[in-house]
């Protein structure tokens, strides 16, 4: 029998006990809240990396897909989202979210692995992955357009200006879409913004519409929508390797994107957004998402898809810098849209 003195020490600990548990999860707050995620790429590759990452870590997790037009509108307007990670996107988007203050900085496990280039110098974000801007067809619109059929295939952003492909051809909008800016960004370091505009207004003015993310310029290609457009390589290997008939060629001196990866300051999980950036670059993470999403690796020791093979990077645009697109943003956006009124 217990007596009266044991029993009042025994709930005096369990008072103790709760108060402890209430100051450690306070009320409505999760003991182990899902890490929340703003994915900037397709969807059904972030979820292969998260699930692989919660069978490692146990970590519940949450996904909102968006652009990232989208992306920055609503992290850089917002000052509390709830958001923890913002995984993807070309590099420029990070760059605009650090010079805002939005985001942690963090150095990941592989950051040292990483070449400059592909990361912040400020360790604000890390790159995860790269793609090189590309000109895709669509071969069987094309040999099927008797306008078409006798003319070669573009290998330049110029060649799209050919009279036979006018309104047979889209480009990503660069006010929604990452892909849209990083062509019109490394056009404009690459020759000036002056001729860069004049180039992004005649594809325009050639395209049948502009879409609102280069994963849409891609879809609206290997269904035969259009005959051409300008996007990610990896998007359209996506296709081509579902057994749609496309046609890929970088465009001499292309601009090309890092897909970074950064942990915002106003989330509600740092301990799981640090272990997902150490996980996204892990060697088992990096390989099961070049071999899914058609990206070059940005770690040393990762071989990429065969169908990467023939992906030369010093023949792309080497000079491209995202920061310098990040702040070239506001002037060059403006100029885009006087250009199209």
């Amino acid at each position: 029998m217990i007596r009266k003195g044991s029993l009042i020490l025994v709930l005096a600990a369990v008072l103790v006990l709760c108060l402890i548990l209430i100051w450690i999860y306070p009320p409505g707050k999760a003991a182990n809240p899902p890490l929340k995620v703003y994915v900037i790429f397709q969807e059904d590759e972030a979820r292969m990396l998260l699930e692989k990452f919660k069978k490692e870590t146990g970590q519940a997790y949450q996904v909102i897909r968006m652009s990232s037009g989208e992306a920055s509108y609503h992290l850089l307007d917002t000052d509390k989202t709830g958001v923890d990670v913002v995984l993807g996107g070309t590099a420029d988007l990070h760059e605009q979210l650090k010079n805002s203050g939005k985001l942690l900085r963090y150095s990941p496990r592989m950051s040292d692995k990483i070449p400059e280039a592909y990361k912040d110098k400020d360790g604000y974000w890390t790159g995860m992955y790269m793609g090189a801007l590309s000109i895709g067809v669509n071969e069987r619109v094309w040999k099927g357009d008797p306008e078409l059929a006798s003319v070669p295939y573009p290998t330049r952003y110029e060649d799209l200006l050919s009279p036979e492909l006018k309104g047979k051809i889209e480009i990503p909008d660069p006010e929604t879409s990452g892909t849209g800016y990083t062509l019109l960004a490394s056009l404009a370091q690459e020759r000036g913004p002056e001729k860069a505009i004049e180039l992004m207004h005649a594809l325009k003015q050639q395209s049948s519409t502009t879409t609102f993310s280069g994963i849409t310029s891609a879809q609206r290609l290997a269904v035969g929508d259009v005959a051409a457009v300008v996007c990610f390589l990896g998007d359209q290997l996506r296709f081509a390797n579902s057994g749609y008939a496309i046609h890929s060629s970088i465009p001499p001196k292309a601009g090309w994107e890092i897909g970074g990866v950064s942990i915002l300051k106003n989330g509600d999980n740092r301990k799981a957004a640090k272990k997902l950036i150490d996980f996204v670059l892990s060697k088992n993470a990096q390989t099961a998402y070049m071999n899914a999403a058609f990206s070059l690796p940005v770690i040393p020791g990762i071989e990429p898809n065969p169908l990467l093979a023939d992906v030369h990077i010093d023949k792309l645009l080497t000079s491209y810098r995202a920061d310098e697109a990040a702040a070239a943003r506001a002037e060059l956006m403006k100029r885009w849209r006087d250009a199209s009124k």
